[in-house]
């Protein structure tokens, strides 16, 4: 996709707009008047306060020593970005992005979703040694809702593939899909442990002391499972590690889905048994929700339902991507409400998400708040996968 930009009334082509918005565009701001330079080290390009001043949405001074991500700005009506040039920042002027975050006060599409998460963690916690896992968490989003549009075109091609050819593709994704929403429990939980040793300080003595003399599991399983099986209470987990209380409460709510998705992730990889049988019908992949690994989930309705033996598959795979990133969600809004987090680098404006495929993300979140109110789920977040 061509993708027009302009600086200084020149105008030129790139290629694609993600080239626009990739991690080389996280900046620290340095006190020093020195131009703007690319670290190669750490990989942010260290740029003087002076220079910041020109991104009309940040706020320089609540900045507190965080990198910020020189994200697009959605003014309403234009796009803006602020590039990196050899006499410091440069507004340019792009005609669209295709996959970022960007900052707006409203979404400039309906199906740029808005995670919590991405706000929360860009905005109030964009430490130089956090920003990797924000980003390496952002993608797996993505990635997600990639997984989802895959499943649609493997369905939407199914005739031009050789027989069972869609349902062995259909497999195959659900199996990547449960390891990626895996993997993102760890993430999650590193960029926790690593901001409660390296940003916290607790207010009572005797707490901090043992903050300071214990180190908290940098995974999720060694913080929530006792001998990788029994789940840990709250009551457990604060006495174990500290934690406050609030804290510990999420962290067990978290833990039975996480602990259903560790063993379907493991029987996958360990097992050798994968998500089981994938029935392509005309109205979309189907499963057996009576079975393994489906059976765990509670949310079967009448209308997922192809025929009384047989439901189709994204009631659970809708489930099993909203309910990690809720977990990103709950969990880190939790840690920000007992500690207390910088205030927001760009106030009054939200991050939004924008990707190839975010829409998948955007409708499964719709489909869940309607049915949370007791509505019908609509249509396509039932069938036609």
């Amino acid at each position: 996709m061509l993708v027009l930009f302009s600086f200084l009334g020149r105008t030129f082509e790139v290629l694609s707009a993600i080239s626009l918005i990739s991690s080389a565009h996280i900046a620290r701001a340095s006190a020093s008047p020195c131009s703007a330079r690319w670290n190669q080290r750490s990989r942010f390009l260290a740029i003087t306060l002076e220079s910041l001043k020109a991104v009309s949405y940040l706020k320089i001074e609540d900045l507190c020593g965080r990198a910020v991500k020189l994200m697009p700005f959605w003014d309403g009506q234009n796009w803006h970005l602020w590039v990196d040039m050899p006499d410091g920042l440069i507004e340019g002027k792009i005609m669209d992005t295709v996959e970022g975050d960007y900052v707006a006060s409203a979404a400039a599409r309906p199906s740029d979703p808005f995670i919590p998460f991405i706000h929360l963690m860009w905005q109030r916690a964009s430490w130089p040694e956090i920003c990797p896992l924000i980003s390496a968490i952002a993608d797996d989003f993505h990635n997600m809702g990639t997984s989802v549009a895959k499943l649609r075109h493997f369905f939407n091609f199914r005739d031009k593939l050789p027989g069972r050819a869609a349902s062995r593709f259909a497999s195959t994704e659900l199996e990547y899909l449960v390891m990626l929403c895996r993997t993102v429990f760890d993430l999650l939980q590193e960029m926790i442990s690593i901001t409660w040793h390296t940003r916290v300080q607790l207010l009572d003595p005797a707490a901090e002391k043992r903050r300071r003399s214990s180190k908290l599991p940098e995974t999720f399983l060694r913080l929530v499972l006792q001998d990788k099986q029994k789940i840990r209470t709250a009551g457990e987990i604060e006495a174990k590690f500290g934690l406050p209380k609030l804290l510990a409460d999420e962290y067990e709510r978290l833990a039975p889905f996480f602990a259903q998705l560790r063993n379907i992730r493991d029987n996958v990889v360990h097992g050798g048994t994968g998500v089981g049988q994938i029935f392509d019908t005309e109205r979309g992949f189907c499963i057996n929700p009576r079975v393994a690994p489906f059976s765990f989930f509670d949310g079967w309705r009448p209308e997922h339902y192809y025929n009384e033996n047989i439901a189709s598959v994204l009631p659970w795979v809708a489930n099993t991507i909203l309910r990690t990133i809720d977990a990103c969600n709950s969990l880190m809004a939790a840690f920000a409400s007992v500690i207390s987090l910088p205030r927001e680098i760009a106030p009054g404006y939200h991050i939004f998400v924008r990707g190839p495929h975010s829409e998948s993300l955007a409708e499964f979140s719709r489909c869940m708040l309607v049915e949370a109110h007791g509505g019908p789920m609509h249509r396509a977040s039932v069938m036609l996968v």
